[in-house]
């Protein structure tokens, strides 16, 4: 078996289309058909099959490409070493932020590696924590911050701080109150993030185990137009710490703590157990846990530091 074997298979996959593999690799389509013919031959499988749709992978060879890729990339990861350790950190690293993060840290984040990794290229990646666990676990992101503790055994995750949930409304909606029991929310229409989101099924959760059905006004999944509609008085939202520390200095929304601080979750850095973390990543995960710990020591984010 040849790695050029399991880059060209990779590579038709990917693209659905022997003629397009054949383009992007500048190898002539009968050339390509054979190399993935040798290595159907030598696995004793098929890996493929036509369709209209184009060339789709048959079961054994979706294993094989999954496979197929940690190779290649743990391949690429070993030149990258290889080369950093003469040069140091350089390369491209992709980091998954949600949103909330992002919005306390993107800024910062891509100005420090700017200044302290001149070499390397950030990439960022904002979404939701169950959509960037499953990027990280597919390879697709070198570092990761996540909010929940996956299934999947091959994602590393490291506790960094843990921050409380707030119940969000409209400047002067909630009369000056700090905190709120979760029992009260119940009066109140509701925008809640659509599912998966782990916020949202935190507070289903815990509403549906104290016998309440929510009034849900809307599921919004765009978190700008989510704070929009809170701030124009269409509803209440929960949202963490770090999502609403702008508009409560600014005065543009009103925000309890609900439970007293005990509704809380819990940020990780995260990486793959499965694919080798390059020097480059290796900084940007220290850089981006150094900004998480300084926000809170600054206080410009309410969050606690899990202990080291």
């Amino acid at each position: 078996m040849k790695l050029r074997q399991l880059e060209y298979f990779v590579r038709i996959v990917d693209t659905g289309s022997i003629t397009r593999a054949s383009q992007l690799l500048h190898v002539a389509q009968p050339a390509l058909s054979q190399q993935v013919s040798q290595l159907e031959d030598e696995l004793g499988v098929k890996l493929m099959s036509r369709t209209v749709r184009g060339i789709t992978p048959t079961e054994a060879g979706t294993a094989v490409y999954r496979q197929a890729k940690l190779i290649l990339k743990q391949v690429e990861a070993t030149v990258l070493i290889a080369r950093q350790a003469e040069a140091g950190p350089a390369g491209t690293v992709t980091v998954g932020l949600p949103w909330t993060v992002a919005a306390v840290l993107g800024l910062a984040l891509l100005a420090e590696v700017q200044a302290r990794l001149k070499a390397v290229r950030l990439e960022i990646v904002e979404g939701p924590s169950s959509v960037l666990a499953n990027l990280l676990a597919e390879g697709k992101l070198d570092v990761a911050v996540l909010f929940d503790s996956p299934a999947n055994s091959g994602i590393e995750m490291r506790p960094v701080l843990s921050e409380a949930l707030y119940f969000v409304g409209r400047r002067g909606a909630l009369e000056g109150r700090t905190r709120i029991a979760l029992a009260d929310i119940g009066d109140y229409p509701l925008l809640l993030m659509s599912r998966p989101n782990g916020i949202r099924e935190l507070v289903d959760s815990r509403l549906a185990l104290a016998g309440i059905r929510p009034r849900v006004a809307a599921e919004i999944n765009a978190p700008s137009l989510l704070m929009d509609a809170v701030k124009a008085g269409i509803g209440y939202a929960v949202l963490p710490a770090s999502g609403i520390e702008d508009s409560v200095r600014g005065g543009l929304v009103d925000a309890a703590e609900l439970e007293d601080g005990a509704l809380r979750r819990t940020l990780f850095i995260s990486t793959s157990r499965l694919f080798v973390l390059s020097s480059a990543a290796e900084h940007v995960s220290a850089v981006l846990a150094g900004l998480m710990t300084d926000a809170v020591r600054d206080g410009r984010w309410q969050a606690r530091l899990h202990p080291a």
